[in-house]
């Protein structure tokens, strides 16, 4: 995603400050003034998808579905489940609603669990509230988020914005890709008073602090916010144990605007019912009971430019049910287990290991740089000494492109590995139509 613009900060500025006092206050509405709100929420999507996006209008009528009998979210289970496939052949021309084209939105890819690239489109509105979801996330997890704190950001790419006018809620990047000396100096120079990153990268960075670092990154840290790969709760108690904060964890999606749920200080996996709807199904696609593991279907309530209704997500959750509360007293309903795909390291000869979650961005940064020539990408390492890049090519995929690449990942890899871009028509994929990203067959 682009860079936030001068005017696009300052409407920021503004119309974030509306969003937040909405958002907050729904963290304190009881659960009938909550269904209340989804039900509206809900229908008034629906009908927006109906009447606007291609897509939903040919979906829904292929089913037989009457727009006029979806009167709120117990109606859900009667509209047809988006699934990747629908998403990746229907964008953008049948996907993003009536007024919106690629002049006026903003774009993210996102690759799933089909091995399939999904490109998702936001408004600018959407943005805005995908950015003040966010702050909401950390005033939860910090128990308060003063506009002079500073978040260390590290991730694959820049955050749209470093700081909002007049230098308020700064942000410090750090890529994922930089060495694990590099991302320590900025860390401890940057000193924050909130951490966000994978699992995988805050392992790789404790390989290379001492204590002297730490007490330094502990200076002003209040928490950190772990997102977008699997870890344990027992591995978050040891990394809180290290740092002195809580270690939280958060749940989201580019399919469905960011965040999906998160971890507050007492623990809940709260799930945002405002902005999102979390449905949990059987094998045959229908709606099971609270405590039960299921896969999720989610629908996000406030992307207009591209509705996403009852998509078929990829992870398997369990909910807790919906009366059990939670001791920080938000009604929002909660996460009981989580299984998301799980992905290999890399290790060679000398004994180095690269984590999962630099191996993801090493395909995802050459899927960005790349999207136009490759569909689709697998990183395998086969022996110590061997890594392949698997990938499904387009039309436009020629000799140097593919020569590029194996350089590029070679040099990634610190010149460890035989790199080996090899096409393929088809991506492995476990039997519940599913892959892992990244292999080792060691």
């Amino acid at each position: 995603m682009r860079d936030f613009t001068t005017e696009e900060l300052e409407k920021l500025s503004v119309d974030g400050y509306k969003i937040w006092q909405e958002l907050k206050h729904n963290q304190t509405l009881n659960r009938d003034e909550l269904n209340k709100l989804k039900d509206e929420k809900f229908v008034k999507m629906v009908r927006h998808a109906y009447n606007n996006v291609p897509m939903y209008r040919a979906k829904y009528d292929r089913h037989g579905v009457d727009i006029d009998q979806i009167k709120g979210v117990k109606d859900i289970a009667k509209l047809p489940i988006i699934e990747k496939d629908d998403l990746i052949d229907n964008f953008p021309h049948n996907s993003l609603a009536e007024g919106y084209t690629l002049d006026n939105v903003q774009t993210a890819i996102t690759g799933g669990s089909s091995g399939k690239v999904v490109r998702v489109a936001y408004s600018d509105d959407t943005m805005i509230e995908r950015v003040v979801t966010a702050y909401r996330i950390y005033h939860m997890m910090m128990d308060g988020y003063p506009d002079h704190y500073r978040q260390t950001y590290v991730y694959t790419g820049v955050y749209p914005f470093a700081s909002l006018p007049e230098g308020r809620f700064p942000l410090t990047h750090i890529w994922t890709l930089d060495s694990v000396e590099d991302s320590r100096e900025k860390l401890v120079a940057s000193k924050p008073h909130m951490l966000t990153l994978y699992p995988s990268k805050l392992k790789d960075i404790l390989t290379g602090l001492n204590q002297a670092d730490i007490e330094a990154i502990r200076t002003n840290l209040k928490c950190i916010n772990v997102k977008s790969e699997m870890s344990l709760q027992q591995e978050r108690d040891q990394w809180s144990e290290i740092f002195g904060v809580p270690v939280l964890d958060e749940y989201g999606s580019e399919e469905l605007a960011g965040t999906v749920a998160a971890q507050c200080r007492h623990g809940g996996y709260h799930i945002w019912e405002d902005i999102n709807i979390v449905e949990v199904v059987d094998e045959h696609d229908q709606v099971i009971e609270d405590d039960e593991l299921g896969e999720l279907i989610a629908t996000n309530l406030y992307n207009w430019a591209m509705p996403i209704i009852r998509y078929r997500q990829g992870d398997m959750i369990q909910l807790k049910p919906e009366g059990e509360t939670c001791a920080c007293g938000r009604i929002f309903r909660q996460i009981g287990d989580f299984k998301g795909r799980s992905n290999s390291k890399f290790k060679t000869r000398e004994g180095k290991e690269y984590s999962p979650g630099y191996l993801l961005d090493v395909g995802y940064t050459r899927l960005m740089k790349y999207g136009e020539h490759l569909a689709s990408w697998q990183l395998i390492q086969d022996t110590l000494d061997n890594v392949y890049f698997d990938c499904i090519p387009t039309s436009k995929m020629t000799d140097q492109i593919k020569g590029d690449i194996a350089s590029e990942i070679d040099s990634l890899l610190h010149n460890n590995f035989d790199v080996t871009v090899r096409f393929v028509d088809d991506i492995k994929i476990t039997p519940r139509g599913k892959r892992n990203q990244i292999i080792s067959n060691l």
